[in-house]
């Protein structure tokens, strides 16, 4: 990722929001706890399953698709994880083959039976959590290799995790794929206009089946990940990662009717919304107000994006008392003449 690649993506509006949000939040931080950044290690490494998961919706939510899967395919990779080999070289592999294959079920279900990816993913939703509890038989289950499980969490730079370098590598990999890779720059084009990405040769079903299989792949990373951290897996593992990693990656830029979203966005979304989280427990307020703040957010986020303030008709409404209104009439009086 070269310095121009960033400079590209923060150069739009909806980054740079993202950007002040995320210093309004350490600027708050601070004032509320001033040693939090002292322990910025501890506060990367419990957001890091909302990191991945919100830049792994990034090439489903650029075509304006959706997973809602994406919690639920982390309880089964985590269950995978912890179950079916006590090696974990074994398997990890397996859990992220899951995950993977559960993606590209999901894009041959949207695309080759032409369901709606809102009503396809809610049924594997469903689905694998009901295949999560029945592998943990609904309870958590130890890893058995905790030994080297619990390496896991020794930092390996300063108060840097494995977990961190991990979500960092990824974040660099699908950043990387998504602007300057073709197939990745042809998912923006698509989610732009698939028309024109059709007649252009861009094979639309082909990429589709792809973001989903990336979406869940990468999810299922986060559910490898939080099971080494928890030396555990719990069936009930990602149920409110799913709509705080969507909020993220909204907060971060992306567009939910596709064509614009952006991986570095999406971290910026979910270490301010992580943030926000962390200032609000260490202030002691119930857990109520962090809900009611991170909503708050969401709804201004999109209040804020061009389509928002196009959609609020500001200049209308602000006319009659600037007098833009009669100025806006007497000029489309000028032209009609």
């Amino acid at each position: 990722m070269n310095g121009h690649t960033l400079l590209t993506q923060f150069k739009s509006w909806t980054a740079f929001r993202a950007v002040i949000l995320l210093a309004l939040v350490v600027v708050v931080l601070l004032a509320v706890q001033p040693t939090a950044l002292g322990s910025y290690g501890i506060a990367l490494s419990r957001i890091v399953d909302v990191w991945l998961v919100a830049i792994a919706l990034v090439p489903v939510l650029v075509l304006g698709e959706i997973d809602l899967s994406v919690g639920s395919t982390m309880a089964v990779t985590a269950a995978v994880t912890a179950q079916v080999s006590g090696n974990l070289a074994v398997s990890i592999p397996l859990a992220l083959i899951t995950g993977a294959v559960v993606g590209l079920i999901n894009g041959l279900l949207v695309v080759k039976v032409g369901i709606n990816s809102f009503i396809t993913t809610l049924g594997m939703l469903i689905t694998l959590q009901g295949l999560a509890l029945a592998i943990t038989d609904g309870a958590p289950v130890p890893l058995q290799d905790a030994t080297r499980a619990l390496e896991f969490s020794v930092p390996l730079i300063g108060q840097i995790t494995p977990d961190i370098v991990i979500a960092v590598a990824a974040t660099a990999a699908l950043s990387f794929f998504m602007t300057k890779m073709r197939t990745g720059r042809e998912l923006y084009i698509i989610g732009g206009n698939a028309e024109a990405a059709a007649s252009g040769g861009i094979s639309i079903d082909t990429r589709k089946i792809l973001a989903f299989t990336i979406c869940s792949g990468v999810a299922g990373l986060a559910g490898v990940v939080d099971t080494l951290n928890l030396v555990a897996a719990s069936p009930t593992l990602g149920s409110t990662v799913m709509l705080l990693a969507i909020a993220a990656a909204v907060v971060g830029g992306a567009s939910l009717s596709g064509g614009r979203a952006s991986v570095i966005g999406a971290v910026i979304g979910a270490i301010a919304l992580g943030g926000i989280s962390i200032g609000l427990q260490m202030s002691g307020l119930d857990s109520s107000v962090e809900s009611i703040a991170i909503g708050a957010i969401l709804f201004a986020a999109i209040v804020l994006t061009k389509e928002g303030v196009r959609a609020l008709r500001l200049p209308s409404l602000l006319g009659p008392l600037t007098g833009a209104s009669s100025d806006h009439t007497a000029v489309a009086a000028g032209k009609a003449q």
